[in-house]
């Protein structure tokens, strides 16, 4: 029993991919979540919808590394609208709070648990189209509109192989994404085990750290220390309340 729920906290946290399962272009994912996003994709089809994965599984490593570059400049932070965030005069905490409308932190983030895939349609676009995963390109008359119409049918209906939408209000947290699909069933639970005692220790890039091979601290730590929970509160899904 113990085994088993270090294993659910190391998947939470996205420190151990041993339990997933390899799916080739799809990544790393549940073996549930895996068979019912081949069945999913196998109905896209048959509307008309070529239902390809454009980001799945990243480990905590990846996405401290995202999150890291985001701060330092390295990676472009955008808005609601896509434009570019001028960084020029922000605060940490304006600036950790930009980073999160569309970057989980690590140890936070849905992609760590093989449960969550960013999808689109290349069937709706040409072959040189730059993907952007932007609210535009799935609202309505945007390139992916149709696509994102049949899902949202059929997560309505409860009818699309067990996915949903995690991120689909704004309530000024993490900005609606209707590219984000995850699996309810593998997915339960995982986001209580993300909590400022599991995350603290990684994000400090201390010891506990080391031990996983995580050799740098988070960045922005005095911002995130200072509201921890107030940042996790906004910027966290609790899957038993969906």
């Amino acid at each position: 029993m113990k085994a088993h729920v270090h294993a659910g906290l190391h998947r939470a946290l996205g420190l151990d991919a041993s339990q997933l399962a390899d799916f080739g272009p799809d990544g790393l994912l549940l073996s549930d979540a895996g068979r019912a996003l081949k069945r999913l994709r196998q109905r896209a089809s048959k509307a008309g919808f070529e239902l390809r994965v454009a980001s799945g599984y990243r480990n905590y490593q990846r996405q401290l590394a995202i999150f890291n570059a985001k701060a330092a400049g390295e990676r472009v932070i955008l808005d609601d609208n896509g434009h570019i965030v001028q960084r020029r005069g922000l605060s940490d905490k304006q600036l950790l709070t930009a980073i999160l409308r569309f970057s989980a932190l690590p140890g936070v983030s849905r992609h760590h648990w093989g449960t969550d895939v960013d999808v689109w349609d290349p069937a709706a676009v040409g072959a040189d189209y730059q993907l952007k995963l932007t609210g535009e390109e799935y609202a309505a008359g945007g390139v992916f509109s149709a696509m994102s119409q049949w899902l949202d049918e059929r997560i309505a209906a409860d009818d699309a192989e067990g996915f949903f939408r995690p991120f689909v209000s704004d309530d000024g947290g993490v900005a609606p994404e209707a590219w984000h699909l995850s699996y309810r069933e593998g997915a339960r639970g995982l986001s209580a085990l993300q909590s400022p005692g599991n995350l603290l220790p990684l994000w400090r890039g201390g010891e506990v750290a080391k031990r996983w091979g995580i050799n740098a601290p988070v960045a922005l730590l005095a911002a995130l220390e200072a509201d921890i929970e107030g940042i996790l509160a906004r910027f966290k899904v609790v899957d038993e309340l969906l």
